[in-house]
């Protein structure tokens, strides 16, 4: 898979995601009141640069969908919603299950995906009447690692470490593992 094929699609200016980020909390804060005794997954990718969907994105997109729908078998699911914006594909699944034991599942789905690191998979709470993922750390784990130098992602993010050229190969790269694999993903 080259890189012009996973990067063939509209790009977005920043006004575009935070635009997409408002909106997504905005929906996220409606569905944490509406289904209040309830949990709430955010599902997001991580895609460096100004095109943040194709064709071979939302094949890997759906297969993480896929897999999480597995994940929680036997578990009430009471709503799902997937959303394909140009600023990036968004689904979100609200369960009866515990938002501790569906974030320690999301935790345990991203380490056994090879594109796990590619996946936001948040588990979001209401605090202060604002949505809050539940972190890693606070359950115990370590903070999530970058995937071209494993240092831990935010730091790397925030100092802007590599450049999005160097972000996307190594992208490539994990993704061209996905489909040669038959698009297995355990």
């Amino acid at each position: 898979m080259s890189k012009e094929l996973i990067f063939k699609g509209k790009a977005v200016t920043l006004a575009d995601m935070l635009r997409a980020r408002e909106d997504r909390s905005l929906r996220q804060g409606k569905l944490l009141t509406e289904f209040s005794n309830e949990s709430l997954l955010s599902v997001t990718m991580n895609i460096p640069g100004p095109i943040k969907t194709s064709p071979a994105l939302l094949e890997v997109f759906d297969s993480v969908i896929k897999a999480i729908l597995e994940k929680l078998s036997g578990n009430q699911i009471s709503y799902q919603l997937r959303l394909l914006p140009k600023t990036g594909y968004e689904y979100y699944l609200v369960t009866a299950l515990d938002s501790q034991a569906l974030k320690l599942k999301m935790i345990e789905l991203e380490a056994d995906l090879p594109i796990g690191r590619l996946m936001d998979l948040d588990v979001l709470v209401l605090t202060n009447q604002l949505p809050t993922p539940i972190s890693r750390t606070a359950l115990g784990f370590p903070p999530r690692s970058c995937y071209l130098c494993s240092k831990e992602a935010k730091v790397c993010s925030r100092n802007r470490s590599h450049s999005v050229a160097d972000m996307q190969t190594a992208l490539v790269h994990l993704l061209q593992s996905f489909f040669d694999g038959d698009n297995q993903l355990s």
